[in-house]
């Protein structure tokens, strides 16, 4: 029998869903803040995971509640963010006997609203005694009634974008990790990675040259190396060039500041996120003021649980890391495609492909003809989503879907087959 391996799981995550932390209105238990849903009438525990089978756009507000030793809060310190976007503006507070309680307007300032799939809500704020504490919630509307993730991409009735200018690569595959096997090995994301550079060495792929391509494979992967291809090697790529970022390997929130996502790299401490793992906001900076390029695709499978092994695991809140990523790189007409949904696994076998992770081996196949739906020679990014949204869940019993940001550039070529 064939052993499928979970590119390590989300024990705290799973664990919180699987206990069932989402409940029809009980009364409120314990200290910690909860989450309740009005509309729905439900409610969700601190760093808890829901499924809802009500329409996502039904959802028209969110309540925060804080218990207890709300007349101690700076009210300047409370912070809320509705799918990484800061909803401070849609908020109102107001304190009674029970604690604080935060309402979130979902269509005020702009709107925030709730789309199809998963979608995260985090609070921040200092209690009484100024400690800052985080917590976060993952709302599911999968199962509701109009189902679905909310990324259908739809391909416009117009010829692709031709490519011009050179291609330039960042590629990072991390299967081993040092610090003592503090951080969980991977089986299969050099490999991954290495699959991807040969896409792009191929005609179909671009034909991209050794001095255009920055390749860090396990140990050569260090922070100091990973900072040095993102903030110095791409600043050569020019607008009219386009550049593709591929990473595979472990992405983790600090264990001693949860409010901090990082991309752990072959010389990461554990102990040590902040001086030697790779920070997720700084991806903020290489998309908004290092690359010049318009043209820029981004493929990230690096939603493989907090990547720490034994009694490192963490069970403090739900992986939004590669919402995060999409987040930060999706700026602009650009192309950002991850792996996985939030706090959903990544699996790898030897099955596919003999050996890969299921999202790029799918990510493979379609770059090479498969995802070319109105055959004329072009794979686009919309395409290849698409492809890639039918196979990866199909091939795991829908356990793994990806994602792609709502301002996917669908018309850029990602591989020209003719």
């Amino acid at each position: 029998m064939t052993t499928i391996w979970m590119r390590p799981a989300l024990v705290g995550a799973l664990a919180l869903g699987l206990a069932g932390t989402g409940s029809r209105m009980p009364a409120v238990g314990g200290r910690e803040p909860w989450l309740e849903l009005p509309q729905a009438q439900q409610r969700v525990d601190g760093n808890g995971f829901l499924e809802l089978d009500t329409p996502a756009e039904s959802v028209q507000q969110l309540v925060l509640h804080i218990p207890g030793g709300s007349s101690h809060i700076n009210y300047g310190m409370i912070h809320t963010k509705v799918n990484t976007e800061a909803s401070d503006i849609a908020m109102t507070s107001s304190s009674g006997s029970d604690g604080l309680v935060l309402r979130v307007d979902l269509n005020g300032a702009g709107g925030f609203p709730m789309r199809g799939g998963r979608n995260s809500v985090e609070l921040e704020y200092q209690d009484q005694f100024g400690r800052t504490k985080y917590y976060n919630f993952v709302l599911d509307f999968t199962k509701g009634p109009a189902g679905g993730r909310g990324f259908t991409v739809m391909e416009a009735a117009k010829a692709p974008e031709k490519r011009s200018g050179q291609l330039y690569a960042v590629v990072i595959g991390i299967s081993h990790y040092g610090h003592g096997g503090a951080v969980s090995d991977l089986r299969y994301a050099d490999k991954d990675a290495e699959s991807f550079l040969e896409f792009l060495k191929s005609k179909a792929g671009g034909q991209v040259s050794d001095a255009n391509v920055t390749v860090l494979l396990n140990e050569q992967a260090t922070t100091v190396n990973v900072r040095k291809a993102l903030f110095t090697f791409l600043t050569v790529a020019q607008p009219q060039d386009t550049v593709a970022i591929y990473i595979a390997g472990h992405g983790a929130q600090d264990p001693h500041d949860p409010r901090n996502l990082y991309l752990l790299t072959a010389d990461s401490d554990p102990n040590d996120m902040g001086g030697t793992a790779f920070p997720m906001w700084q991806l903020q900076d290489v998309f908004s003021r290092i690359l010049k390029s318009k043209r820029v695709i981004t493929i990230a499978d690096t939603c493989h649980s907090y990547g720490f092994s034994g009694q490192r695991t963490s069970g403090e809140g739900n992986n939004l890391i590669n919402q995060y990523i999409a987040h930060y790189a999706g700026s602009g007409q650009r192309a950002v495609i991850t792996a996985s949904d939030i706090s959903e696994p990544s699996y790898e076998d030897a099955k596919w492909g003999g050996g890969h992770g299921v999202f790029t081996y799918y990510l493979l196949k379609g770059l090479q003809g498969e995802a070319d739906a109105n055959h004329d020679g072009t794979v686009t990014a919309g395409e290849l989503f698409a492809y890639l949204q039918r196979s990866v869940p199909g091939a795991t019993e829908s356990k793994q879907h990806p994602r792609a940001q709502g301002g996917l550039a669908s018309m850029m070529p990602v591989s020209l087959l003719r």
